[in-house]
C-alpha cells in the first residue's frame, strides 16, 4: 500500500506542489442543494468536462449509485485514492453526502476522504465528518467582511430562516471562521478557497489571508472570478491580477497555485480527468 504520510501535501492534487506524486480523485455530484446562493451561481448544468465554470454536474447520483461508482473506478483505476463530494450544492447541507461516506467507510484506509464547503455548516458537523473518515476540507471564503459578503451572497438558509442582506453578511463569516477553527480542532486538515473579485475583495486579500492563518487555515487556493449569474458582466481577470493577489496573501498563508476549478462530477488528474 502507498504511504499516506505527507498527506495531503504530498499527494492531494489540490495541496501539492509535486505534481507527479499526486493521487487521482473522484468528484461524487451527490449534493443536489446549496444552503448559500452566491451571485455569481446561475445554478445551471453543463456537460463539457472543462465547462467554463466550477461546480458543475451534467447530472445527480444518490448516494447508492455514488458508492457503486466509487468501487467500479478503483477496480480500473490504481491510483485512484481519494473520494470527494464538491457539489453541485454544499455537500454539509446533503443527508447523501453523509450517506456516501458512510457506505464507503470500509476503504479506508486505502482511500482518503474529502469535501468541498461553504462552511456555513461545517462547526456543527467537524466531529461528524472527523468519524466518518473525512480528512482534509476545502472551504469557499472570499472575505471576512460582512458587508461585502453581504455583495457576494444573494441569501442564505439559516436555521430554517432566509436572511438576506448585512445580517446574512455577518452570519456567515462567524460560521465560515467558526467552522475552519472547529475543523482544525477535529483533526482536518483545511484549504482555504478564495474568489478574486477585484471590485468586491480586491483590497481585502491581505486582511482576509491573515485572518484565515489566525483561525487555522494552512493553504490559501485564490483563483480569478469567472462572470456569470449576477456578475456575468463583470471583466474577466488576468493572470497578473491573481499573481498580484496570492503575493500579497503569501506573507500570511502558503499558496495553491495549480487550481483547474474542476466540475462537481469527474475522475482522474485536475486538467487531465474526464466525466463520470
Amino acid at each position: 500500500m502507498t504511504s499516506t504520510v505527507g498527506y495531503p501535501y504530498v499527494h492531494h492534487p489540490c495541496w501539492s506542489d509535486q505534481r507527479g506524486l499526486v493521487w487521482e480523485r473522484i468528484h461524487l455530484p451527490v449534493a443536489t442543494r446549496c444552503n448559500v446562493k452566491c451571485r455569481f451561481c446561475d445554478q445551471s448544468r453543463g456537460s463539457a468536462c472543462h465547462s467554463s465554470r466550477p461546480g458543475y454536474a451534467e447530472r445527480t447520483m444518490g448516494a447508492d449509485e455514488a458508492a457503486e461508482v466509487v468501487r467500479r473506478e478503483i477496480t480500473r483505476r490504481p491510483c485512484l485514492r481519494i473520494v470527494a463530494v464538491s457539489g453541485p450544492g454544499d455537500p454539509l447541507a446533503n443527508n447523501e453526502t453523509f450517506d456516501l461516506l458512510e457506505a464507503l467507510k470500509d476503504l479506508k484506509p486505502w482511500v482518503e476522504f474529502c469535501l468541498s464547503t461553504n462552511g456555513v455548516l461545517l462547526r456543527d458537523r467537524a466531529d461528524i465528518l472527523r468519524d466518518l473518515g473525512v480528512t482534509a476540507l476545502s472551504v469557499s471564503i472570499s472575505t471576512v467582511t460582512p458587508s461585502t459578503a453581504s455583495r457576494i451572497y444573494e441569501w442564505a438558509d439559516l436555521d430554517g430562516r432566509r436572511v438576506r442582506g448585512i445580517d446574512m453578511g455577518t452570519e456567515i463569516v462567524r460560521r465560515q471562521i467558526e467552522g475552519i477553527v472547529s475543523a482544525r480542532r477535529a483533526g482536518i486538515h483545511v484549504k482555504a478557497n478564495t474568489i478574486l473579485i477585484p471590485s468586491l475583495n480586491g483590497t481585502e486579500i491581505s486582511h482576509l489571508a491573515h485572518e484565515l492563518h489566525s483561525c487555522g487555515a494552512e493553504i490559501q487556493n485564490i483563483v480569478p472570478l469567472i462572470p456569470s449569474g449576477d456578475f456575468r458582466d463583470m471583466k474577466m481577470i488576468s493572470d497578473r491580477d491573481i499573481g498580484e493577489a496570492r503575493g500579497t496573501a503569501s506573507t500570511w498563508m502558503r499558496q495553491f497555485v495549480h487550481c483547474a476549478q474542476c466540475r462537481s462530477d469527474v475522475v482522474g488528474i485536475p486538467g487531465c480527468d474526464c466525466l463520470l
